[in-house]
């Protein structure tokens, strides 16, 4: 293990913030062939968190049961998965997985095979799985309660839409609804843009949960009565526009949205509001294919600190702390200065002691890696 020292400051601090913990690194495979995404769901119904790990370039789909974290296959011959989200939809105590594999960013070469993975009696075993639906270059899957009633339903969406060329991506790009047990393609809205990289869920206003977007179009969210700009993201011209990723995060008792920008862009951004208007901040403008974006509380001071990384050459992993009760300023902190290409990040508490921890994937780097408290 490497105990993990936080250097870097970005601005100075107008408020103080509570120190972040030293962290020691873990890391738990580094036999990948390409992550992209960890998944964290108790698999097992023993109480602990185990993480399910997307190797984009791999054959198979594996699970890692905490605290050994020893591998097991989901489900085999699964070329090119991208993305998938769980959610117990029978009550059996085990989640069920929506994933999509077969992914390409030409629609014509992607096939987007979506599937339902259901676990036996055993979740070590592999699961059995159905397909729903193609849908030539799948690319985000998440499960939503619409209404706030604890039902969720399924959205997957496209990449890019069908007639999207580069570099500019000019179509417009579905976002697809399917309730569980019916499994029947439902158009739920045609109105993102360009690349479509991230759909979010989000209890944004009323009861249920809304879904919030990043494209080309920036950062919106879909009410009742139609989307809703917060903000047009990168303002250069497309294909450097627009925004990439997106969490929501709470500093005290206000929310915040973190983003990369633009897609797979070099900037890690922070919009707090200010009465109706959302205010951009560029916390850091030198990355290189950014796509790791998580949030969480690290230090216990009821802000949420940003967790950040990129892919591209002299990839780092950053965590970004609020130095004021606004979100007015921000310090950086390097957490991984080259061990990690990471491509995903996800805050839990893996350990069972009360305090999050981080864990992330990398890409280039095929490595997974567990960061917590010294």
């Amino acid at each position: 293990m490497r105990l993990t020292v936080f250097v870097l400051s970005l601005l100075p601090a107008a408020l103080p913030a509570a120190d972040l913990p030293q962290f020691r690194e873990t890391t738990i495979t580094s036999s990948l062939t390409q992550g992209y995404q960890i998944v964290v769901a108790d698999l097992n119904r023993d109480g602990k968190p185990d993480i399910i790990v997307v190797d984009e370039r791999g054959m198979d789909l594996a699970w890692y049961e905490n605290p050994t974290w020893e591998r097991h296959i989901l489900i085999k011959n699964v070329p090119r998965t991208i993305n998938l989200d769980v959610y117990d939809y029978d009550g059996c105590g085990i989640p069920e997985i929506a994933m999509g594999h077969n992914f390409e960013t030409d629609p014509a070469r992607s096939v987007g095979n979506v599937l339902i993975l259901k676990s036996g009696a055993d979740p070590r075993q592999p699961w059995t799985a159905r397909e729903i639906d193609r849908i030539p270059t799948v690319h985000r899957l998440r499960w939503i309660d619409l209404q706030g009633d604890g039902h969720k339903v399924l959205l997957v969406a496209p990449m890019i839409g069908a007639k999207a060329r580069p570099p500019d991506y000019a179509d417009n790009v579905p976002v697809y609804l399917y309730r569980p047990g019916e499994w029947k393609r439902t158009l739920y809205t045609d109105q993102p843009r360009g690349i479509l990289h991230s759909i979010t869920p989000v209890h944004w206003q009323g009861r249920g949960e809304q879904l919030m977007t990043a494209d080309f179009l920036g950062l919106r969210v879909f009410l009742p009565k139609g989307p809703v700009q917060i903000s047009k993201g990168d303002p250069r011209p497309c294909p450097q526009c627009g925004s990439s990723e997106l969490k929501i995060g709470h500093l005290g008792k206000s929310r915040f949205i973190a983003a990369i920008e633009p897609w797979h862009g070099n900037q890690v951004v922070a919009y707090t509001q200010a009465g109706k208007q959302w205010k951009r901040h560029v916390l850091e403008d030198g990355m290189t294919n950014g796509h790791a974006l998580a949030v969480g509380d690290l230090n216990g001071d009821g802000r949420d600190e940003i967790v950040a990384g990129f892919r591209g050459a002299g990839y780092q992993l950053y965590v970004f702390t609020a130095d004021d009760p606004n979100g007015d300023h921000w310090t950086k902190h390097v957490l991984d200065p080259g061990g990690i290409a990471a491509a995903d990040c996800k805050i839990a508490d893996f350990r069972g002691d009360g305090a999050v921890q981080i864990a992330c994937v990398g890409a280039s780097t095929a490595n997974v890696k567990l960061y917590t408290r010294r």
